[in-house]
């Protein structure tokens, strides 16, 4: 019995489990060059900001998320990149290209548009939401 426990030890022992490479990644936030969007956008509607800038030198960086959030009549965001640690990359630069976030439901009013940036200073810009207009 002790040479049985002693077998099955040694192969337990001896036995790599060999995982697939699982592709690693640290997120950043970006520098953002410029945003576009509408002036004024109708109640009820998308409000499309397109974001520009570089998201890094090279093919291991690439668009990440966007994290947002409205406060009051602010609307906060943050874009985020992430570099690969695990793969060999193209030279390209990698560029935002008027990546979109779509803002949804916002009320009627003037609302601040602030983006955080990597870097001071952080962008800022605004955009009015109009009512509907009365049936006539």
């Amino acid at each position: 019995m002790a040479l049985l426990a002693a077998v099955v030890l040694l192969a337990l022992g001896s036995c790599k489990l060999d995982y697939p490479s699982v592709p690693h990644y640290t997120e950043f936030i970006l520098q953002i060059d410029s945003i576009t969007h509408p002036d004024t956008i109708r109640l009820g509607s998308l409000l499309p900001i397109r974001f520009y800038g570089t998201i890094g030198q090279d093919g291991c960086y690439s668009f990440s998320r966007f994290d947002g959030n409205l406060v009051g009549k602010m609307i906060n965001v943050t874009a985020y990149g992430k570099k690969s640690d695990n793969q060999v990359c193209t030279q390209q630069e990698q560029y935002l290209d008027g990546r979109t976030l779509n803002v949804i439901q916002l009320d009627t009013g003037m609302y601040v548009i602030h983006i955080l940036q990597a870097l001071p200073p952080d962008i800022t810009d605004t955009v009015y939401v109009k009512g509907l207009s009365p049936l006539k």
